[in-house]
Formats: structure tokens, sequence, C-alpha cells
């Protein structure tokens, strides 16, 4: 039982209002959702749109309420939503074969005939109107004919009292169409005897009272206390902002049919928003995510600060810790920042790695490629009437596919501004609506960005200089960074309200110190050495090899760990592949005696006999 008072819907108080004073209706928007109706003291249910219309116009004093549909034609809506021949179609001369056949030329003969129709008021209402017109633009002759009648008939329409109260009424039509502009202009336009009644989404009244009647159907919701209930109803209402009344219904039989229970209706509502019955990230072991700081850190060299961060964040998805109570916002955001090389991607990579198995799961976006005005259509796919409409975008195909992912954005300050204000909705609402109209939900990903901005800036001349450098201590890099991160939402692109979004979640990465890059180079040598070894090749280096390579690869460290990697290939994988084809051999163990850098690096290379 619900405890509020029911208040009808605010196109329906709109529409009782003008009954007396206009001859027709058009109702556009939300109609194809079911509204919300009291169908019994303290208790509203959802039903059709046609249904709470007989029902609200029987009662305003309409005697009889007639449907049209273009397939099926006329029939007479019955107080219990059943449809059968009844007195108004004999009064207009249609019979009950001619009734059922539908179209634009029956209803074009017809309409005359019901408004002059005399007796008690009648109501017709022609639903599916949008799918009388093929080309708004080009009517053919049976269309223009049918407007034009229901035009004249507007103008001749005339009221007669009806009910106790001897309300003047007309014989009302009332078009529902899917948009406004989906009938004439010249019919509609600035005609007196038509309003135009919008039907918006169910807003948060309308959800929480009709979440008493669903909730009661789940397990324990008739036996619940009403604080229970109260808080239940609160949660199902904040859960299911932006959907229909029929997705709550939906919702509301999905929880039934998996036994979910009244106080876990935001579970039911996570199901039918993503598709997925059961939470993978309550399925990640626990113990994998403690013990990641290692495995993290042989990825990652040198980033103490942003591995800790970064696991925090991850934590916090899994433990669902400081969502908001709508409960739509993605499980995780982070800002990965810092100068190149340094383990931003990477990181990405294996957080990726560390939840699914695999690094490639990942979902990537390289946002040099969404510079463009109009690339945000590469991400949400392009809008009705043009090229690509029916693909879909690259991003919300793959969150639809993928819902519970790591989403890495990589480079975003490089992406047109325009495109940052889709992040807005992901960050904030945790969903997008792609070019179709439908509505992709961000809530089970990891959202995931990474910048260079901060690293470099522009002085009074306007040329780019260093902002920070790597003689810069860590916590100094991190300020500067920040500041010049601030500076470009702010003033430069004027939208602070992003980084708002992102909150404390900017990661700032340090530079590649030569303690850390001499780990990578090992790392990266010995990985080397390692596959050479897989595939027949024993490769050592002698300690001049090594000491020379090492000089070579780790004395600029301006690229950092990815300029280390070219060193290698350019100074060892390189030269050790022209060496071995030269040599023609398939295997076999040798030694890097030295290494001759210059213009092309050469290796002198040893084969090593077997060990007696």
């Amino acid at each position: 039982m619900v405890e509020k008072s029911f208040t009808r819907s605010r196109w329906l108080l709109d529409l009782l209002r003008f009954l007396p004073l206009k001859s027709q209706f058009v109702l556009s928007g939300n109609v194809r959702d079911l509204q919300a109706y009291q169908v019994a003291e303290g208790m509203v249910a959802p039903v059709p749109l046609t249904h709470c219309l007989e029902s609200e116009l029987r009662e305003a004093g309409y005697t009889e309420v007639l449907l049209f549909e273009p397939l099926t034609g006329f029939r007479i809506l019955n107080a219990d939503g059943s449809r059968q021949t009844g007195s108004v179609l004999e009064r207009m001369g249609i019979n009950a074969s001619e009734g059922a056949i539908g179209g634009a030329e029956l209803l074009g003969a017809s309409i005359e005939r019901f408004v002059r129709l005399d007796g008690p008021p009648t109501a017709m209402i022609v639903d599916y109107a949008s799918r009388l017109v093929n080309r708004n633009e080009a009517l053919s002759p049976a269309e223009h004919q049918l407007f034009t009648r229901a035009l004249i008939a507007a103008h001749a329409a005339r009221t007669r009292p009806a009910g106790e109260s001897r309300s003047p009424l007309f014989n009302t039509v009332i078009w529902i169409v899917d948009k406004e502009g989906d009938l004439p202009d010249w019919f509609l336009v600035e005609n007196p005897r038509i309003r135009h009644i919008p039907l918006t989404k169910p807003d948060y009244p309308t959800r929480r009272i009709l979440a008493a009647t669903l909730l009661r159907n789940l397990s324990g919701g008739r036996e619940a206390p009403p604080e229970a209930v109260a808080k239940a109803e609160e949660a199902f209402a904040n859960h299911t902002e932006g959907l229909l009344l029929a997705d709550l219904n939906a919702v509301a039989q999905l929880g039934r049919n998996e036994g979910v229970k009244f106080d876990q209706i935001a579970e039911a509502v996570r199901r039918f928003k993503i598709g997925v019955t059961e939470d993978p990230w309550r399925k990640i072991d626990r113990g994998k995510i403690r013990d990641a700081g290692e495995f993290i850190r042989q990825r990652v060299k040198g980033q103490e600060h942003a591995v800790t961060h970064m696991l925090d964040i991850v934590k916090r998805a899994v433990t669902g810790i400081g969502r908001s109570g709508r409960g739509g916002n993605p499980r995780g955001v982070a800002f990965l920042a810092g100068p190149t090389g340094v383990g931003k991607t990477e990181l990405a990579k294996t957080v990726t790695s560390l939840l699914f198995g695999d690094e490639t799961a990942y979902i990537r976006f390289d946002m040099s490629e969404f510079s463009a005005e109009h690339a945000d259509q590469r991400l949400i796919g392009a809008p009705p009437g043009y090229v690509g409409y029916d693909v879909g975008g690259e991003l919300t195909n793959a969150i639809r596919e993928k819902p519970f992912s790591v989403v890495l954005f990589d480079e975003i300050e490089k992406a047109h501004p325009r495109i940052l204000d889709k992040f807005l909705q992901i960050l904030d609402d945790g969903v997008l609506t792609s070019g179709r109209g439908d509505r992709v939900y961000f809530s089970e990903a990891l959202i995931l960005f990474t910048s260079n901005l901060g690293i470099y800036s522009t002085d009074g001349t306007g040329q780019r200089v260093a902002n920070v450098t790597p003689a810069d201590r860590h916590e100094t890099v991190d300020a500067k960074v920040k500041s010049e991160i601030e500076n470009h939402f702010k003033l430069v692109l004027n939208r602070p309200e992003i980084l708002n979004r992102i909150g404390e979640n900017v990661i700032v990465f340090d530079f590649i110190r030569d303690d850390v890059a001499s780990d990578i180079f090992d790392n990266i040598v010995g990985n080397l050495l390692g596959h050479a070894r897989s595939i027949g090749f024993e490769i050592t280096l002698s300690q001049l090899a090594n000491e020379t390579l090492r000089k070579l690869c780790i004395s600029d460290l301006t690229n950092g760990g990815r300029g280390i990697r070219n060193q290698i290939e350019a100074h060892l994988t390189n030269p050790l592949s022209r060496a071995l084809f030269d040599r023609d051999s398939d295997s076999g163990a040798f030694e890097i005696v030295d290494i001759l850098p210059g213009a092309v690096t050469t290796l002198v290379l040893s084969p090593k006999l077997p060990t007696p």
C-alpha cells in the first residue's frame, strides 16, 4: 500500500483541463511507455497509455471511447481495456468488417462524421498516428485528404454538456505520435483548436510511488516493516533515473524471476541495465588484489605513489565503497599524467591483466584520432539520417558487448573539446546515449585517462618550454603538473567540471631516475635474451658489452622507459639479428664480446664452446 497520495501526471492534468476548450489533441514523446495510474484506492500500477486515456475520458464524461490503429482500424475501448465493436461505429455507418480495415482512407472518410455525431460526447484515440504518413514533406493524396478533413473537423466541432456537472465537451480526437513533427505543420502550427501535449519520462515522484506497488511482489516485500520498504522504494527510484515505467516493470519482473529480495532491488536494476546476471567484480580473487603490489611493480618501475594510488582505486572498485546512491557512476576513474615513457599505459595494461588475466582485454582509444570536431560520432555513432547510423559507435558498441572492462583513453588532451563533453555524462551518471538513442551504461567499467599535460608549458612569448625536468623532486613534479592540468581544463578548455568529476584521482608519474632506469634496462635485456633462448639461441653479454650497452641506453632518459627500449633495439636487437642472420645460424650459443656504436652499431660476436 502506498502512503503518499497519488497525483495525476502533468500531461494528464493538462489534457483534462483543456478538454472543454480544444477539440483535438496531439500527444507526443514518451507515448510508448506505461503510465502510472491509480487502479484502486492506495494502489498505483503501470498501465498502457490507451488504457489510462480510456479510463480518464470516461470519468470526464465521455460515454464511449473509440480507438483507431492503422492496421486494425476502429474498435471500441471498454472499461477493462478490451476492444470490440460498439454503438458509436454503427452511428458512424461503419460495420464490424469495415472497422477492421485500417489506413488513412478509412480514417479520413470517418473523422468528419465522428466529429459531427449528435448525442453524448465521445472520444476517438488515433494511435500510431505517425505511421499514417509516409513522407511528411510529400503527402500522398489520401494523406493530404485525411489531414485536410481533420483540420476542417477541428474547427467545425461543437461542444455539448456532459455528465452531472454538465461540463461542455467535444467529440474529441486525440492523436498519439512519436514526435510532433510527424504530422503536417499546416495542420498543427497556430491551430487554435488543437493542443499539443508532450509526455516526458517518469520523474522521481512517479517512480517512487510506483515502486511501492512493484516491490510488494518481490520476495519479502509484503512482510517487511514500513521503514525497510520505504528505504527500498527510495533505492528503486534513485537507481532507475532515466528509465521508463515499462523498464521499472521489467526490473520487478526480472527480480521475481531470479528471486531477488525486495531490499536488493538495486541489484535487479543493475542486472537489467547491464544485461549481466552476476556481478563480475564480486568474483575477483581478493587475495590476488591484496598481493598485487609486487606483481605491478615488476612491470611498472619506480612509480611507488602511482601504484599505491591505482591499487586503492581498484580495491574501491571491487568493494563498491564510495559509489553514489544511484550506483550509476563508473566503478573507478583515474587520470594518469606524467612524462612520456614512464609507465602510464603499462600500468593500465597491468591493471587489466590483474583483473582479467589478459592485458589485451582493455578497450583502448587513441584520442589523437579524435581531434576533429565531429569525431565524437566515431565514439557514439552517427545520428539518424547520416552515413553509418546503423553501425553504431565504437565506444558504445564496445561497452554494450563488454560492460565489465577497463577503458583507456590515451592522450586525452589531443581529443576535440566537444568529445570531452561526452565524458561528463560517463563520469557523472555512468551513461552515454548512442547516436541511435540507446542508453549505454558504464557502471561496471574502470575508466582510465592518460595525458602528457603539464610536462611542457607556454611562456610569455608563446614558446613551448619544459615545465618540469628530471632534476625536480617528485613532489615538485606532482605539484607543477597538477597545476598545469588544472589551468588547461579551467582556462584553455573552459571545462573545469570534467576535472571536478575526476576529483583527487589525478595520478602524476615521476621521471625515470638513474636507479630505476638501470632496473628497466636489466629487465628488457633479460626478456630479450630469454626470448632468444626460447627460439634456440643462447646469448650472453660480456661485462664490457653489458657496460657499453648500459651507458648507451640510460645516458639520456628524456623518453623514459620507452626510450631505453628503443636504444636497446638500436644497439642490441637489430645488430644481433643482423649478425646471426649473416652467420646463417638457426641456433647456437654465442657471446657478445663488445658493442661498437656508430652510425650503424655492430657487435663483436663469438661462438661459445660447450663446457666439457
